[in-house]
């Protein structure tokens, strides 16, 4: 009897032992995740057992976002960084303010230009909190973590021509190695750094303004050579992104490049004694596209949503997102499409039968081309859809 329970209390220790390893492993290198939110920039940078994120992507890719933050087990980010005032850079930073992620500070660049007061995005988030936004500018460092350095390289001067040229640029200096974040500057901004010296090697770099040949000039392309560069963008709402000349820019440079849009969810990039190495997002998600279909009546303007599935689809939570004025609607708890049955969504302007009609005047144009994306609860891409009128 008491060999039986020595060898219980060994194996017991051992499991213990094997417990205590499994919770306590912790992923190496700083890792960089970059999602699939059509062109927009959405970035979550993770080491030190800290949380930032960058540029938060268009209000309707918000769920995307809050599921690869539920992925990662980020409940508090350390710090949320805005490159500038385009929508698909800040599009999802209200409804962040308004979640329950804890947001320990706030940051834009002290330069931008033609927003009226009080109206900066940025600000706008933080107030829903009582927070206020702290300024970046040229120069100013940033201690990240316990080993982390955030160095303010841009924006220099004020563009009032362009608000892309007034990004915050920003390199973050690890253990692991650099990375360079340059929102979507382009070659105005891009010639004022490289003048000032300010342009210098990064591992890995966060290519400027989608990929467009209006930046990543020759010059900056060499003063950077990165091992890695991510493209984040979409060919089918930016037509000249990526530019072939960009790609080929970097590749002389022997950079590995990664474009957002050559993967269904994001990247996650992991710089380790500065080398990259990437892999493609894969999240086990229920998939309700595969019955799901849409279809739009733009006299009508009308949504139908038709599920030729055995079950219903719950839609509480998902996104519609009408390209006419920017609509972005949550649909609410009680939305359901039932088995082998249709959800129909209305507007003022609609005359039939609904199962919820907006109090708004149109989503579709009866004589322009709209499209539709519907987005589920995870942030996964449903249904697209247009209105069936041609350009």
């Amino acid at each position: 009897m008491r060999r039986f329970l020595s060898v219980l209390l060994i194996l017991l220790l051992l499991c213990g032992c094997a417990g205590c390893a499994a919770q306590g492993e912790r992923a190496t290198g700083t890792r960089l995740i970059a999602l699939n939110a059509g062109k927009a920039d959405a970035l979550l940078l993770l080491f030190d057992d800290q949380a930032y994120l960058i540029d938060s992507g268009y209000q309707y890719t918000y769920n995307r976002l809050a599921e690869t933050l539920r992925q990662y087990d980020v409940t508090r980010l350390n710090g949320v960084f805005l490159s500038h005032c385009d929508k698909d850079h800040y599009g999802g930073l209200m409804d962040l303010a308004r979640s329950d992620i804890a947001v320990d500070a706030w940051y834009a660049a002290s330069i931008y230009y033609d927003l009226p007061g009080g109206q900066h995005p940025m600000e706008l988030a933080a107030a829903e909190r009582n927070d206020s936004v702290r300024y970046l500018s040229a120069g100013d460092t940033l201690a990240l973590g316990t080993s982390g350095i955030l160095k303010v390289l841009g924006p220099l001067t004020c563009n009032t021509e362009n608000e892309n040229n007034n990004s915050l640029v920003f390199s973050v200096e690890t253990d692991d190695g650099t990375l360079l974040f340059t929102g979507d500057m382009k070659l105005n901004e891009e010639a004022e750094l490289l003048s000032a010296g300010l342009i210098a090697h990064a591992d890995l770099l966060k290519v400027p303004f989608h990929g467009d040949n209006s930046a990543s000039s020759e010059s900056f392309v060499q003063a950077v050579e990165p091992a890695a560069a991510l493209i984040c963008t979409s060919t089918a709402e930016e037509p000249d992104t990526p530019a072939s000349s960009v790609l080929k820019r970097y590749g002389r440079v022997g950079a590995q490049v990664y474009v957002t849009q050559d993967t269904p969810i994001g990247y996650e990039l992991t710089l380790q004694n500065g080398q990259v190495t990437a892999k493609e997002l894969d999240w086990a998600l229920p998939d309700p596209a595969i019955h799901l279909r849409a279809e739009i009546t733009p006299q009508e303007d009308l949504l139908t949503l038709y599920n030729n599935g055995a079950e219903d689809i719950s839609l509480a939570g998902w996104i519609v997102y009408s390209t006419r004025g920017e609509d972005c609607i949550v649909l609410p708890e009680d939305a359901v499409i039932p088995a082998n049955g249709a959800f129909r969504l209305g507007t003022r302007a609609t005359a039939a039968d609904t199962d919820l009609s907006l109090d708004i005047k149109r989503l579709w144009h009866k004589s322009k081309r709209d499209q539709m994306i519907l987005l589920d609860a995870h942030g996964t891409t449903a249904a697209v859809t247009d209105n069936g009128i041609s350009e």
